[in-house]
């Protein structure tokens, strides 16, 4: 079988998702890393495969699918060889599901809510809003954690899924351990059970950082160049 290709960026929280399940799962992906600058996302080819031309994205044989939460639901549950990740039992699942949500909606859409004005509409500063989004997020995830992972006590495609936007977050707005003792004690925890959680996320999370900076600064000379 040949393997499924993967189409993502090296710096996107989503993608890494996407890589660290099949890692976890030993699944052989064909990585594919995009230019999102170079709108290689925005070709008729992609388009056809993806029509919200989002990445991450796979192909599995001739069969299209993105966002990573469906993605990373459909390859357990087709090519792992147990339940581990996404059990059986429709609880746990709902649960698992819930904090799938939180991490689309929540930690990666404020994320998204802070960056884009940066990236995108040449920002110089870092709306005060947008950081109090995040440090509330932080507290959304501090009270989820009832035990040791976010659903139970056991590695779930929860914590897999929200890890990578939390790493990246932390990397920029780091958690205060004193607000956020279990939140400092869970990502620990992540960096011991995750499978080169290292390069998948702290790396690449400082990769996203140092862009992050860069893009700012040239920013900040943008705006004291008009004054």
């Amino acid at each position: 079988m040949a393997p499924i290709v993967l189409y993502t960026t090296r710096r996107t929280p989503a993608g890494r998702a996407v890589e660290i399940t099949a890692k976890m799962i030993g699944l052989e992906l064909d990585v594919k890393f995009m230019d999102l600058t170079k709108k290689e996302h925005m070709t008729e080819e992609f388009l056809k495969m993806n029509p919200l031309h989002t990445v991450p994205t796979i192909v599995d044989g001739d069969v299209p699918l993105y966002d990573s939460h469906a993605i990373i639901i459909y390859l357990v549950s087709k090519y792992a060889k147990d339940d581990k990740l996404y059990p059986k039992d429709l609880v746990t699942q709902a649960r698992i599901n819930a904090m799938l949500h939180l991490e689309s909606g929540v930690l990666f859409a404020r994320l998204r809510g802070l960056l884009e004005p940066i990236f995108y509409k040449g920002c110089a500063e870092l709306p005060q809003d947008k950081m109090d989004g995040i440090y509330n997020a932080y507290d959304l995830v501090e009270g989820s954690l009832q035990s040791d992972y976010l659903v139970g006590n056991s590695l779930s495609l929860a914590d897999i899924s929200c890890c990578t936007s939390l790493c990246l977050l932390n990397t920029v707005f780091p958690v205060d351990a004193g607000k956020c003792p279990k939140l400092i004690a869970y990502l620990k925890r992540l960096e011991q059970v995750v499978p080169d959680y290292h390069e998948f996320n702290t790396v690449r999370a400082e990769e996203a950082y140092t862009f992050f900076k860069l893009k700012l600064e040239e920013n900040k000379k943008k705006s004291a160049a008009l004054q």
